[in-house]
């Protein structure tokens, strides 16, 4: 009976990394051409880390913390958003090593941009075919299953399943 049990949380695991690797090539590819149509070149990492400054005011460390990645990997592509004109560092006035960034108007304006193009790819029509009811189960038990993922070094990161990063 134990033999089975293995088997099946095999087969269950198998079946989520071929599912989400569907889901990651989807997303990249969806989220590449909305990028193209925007006339951004940033790359899919770069949008992203974008997307998180975006969420609110974080410093380097806490980016690479929540997106689960070395801050000497994130470094460069802040460097990228910073000369682009999209993120700006700033000053903490009670903590002068402390170097906050959030995203400038024009990387909330090219966000915006990007977002409208949603209603448009598979993304959008997938989830319009679950239905709301079903797409909101789906992000439940999601983020139920990323909680139950977290690594240990990184107690606050994104999950695995999020969209695969490069350098830069």
């Amino acid at each position: 009976m134990m033999e089975r049990n293995v088997d099946s949380a095999a087969a269950t695991a198998d079946a989520l990394r071929r599912l989400c690797g569907t889901v990651m090539k989807t997303a990249r590819q969806e989220l590449m051409q909305h990028l193209s149509e925007a006339g951004s070149d940033l790359s899919p990492h770069q949008f992203l880390v974008l997307l998180r400054i975006n969420e609110r005011t974080l410093t380097l460390g806490e980016v690479s913390r929540e997106m689960g990645l070395d801050p000497s990997t994130l470094a460069p592509t802040v460097e990228i958003l910073v000369r682009k004109g999209l993120v700006q560092r700033e000053r903490d006035p009670q903590d002068r090593r402390r170097t906050p960034l959030s995203s400038t108007e024009a990387g909330k304006e090219l966000l915006v941009h990007v977002a409208r193009r949603d209603e448009r790819g598979p993304f959008y029509s997938g989830l319009a075919a679950l239905g709301e009811e079903k797409s909101q189960q789906l992000i439940g038990l999601l983020e139920d299953f990323v909680a139950a993922l977290n690594p240990p070094s990184y107690p606050e990161a994104t999950p695995p399943c999020d969209m695969p990063t490069h350098k830069g």
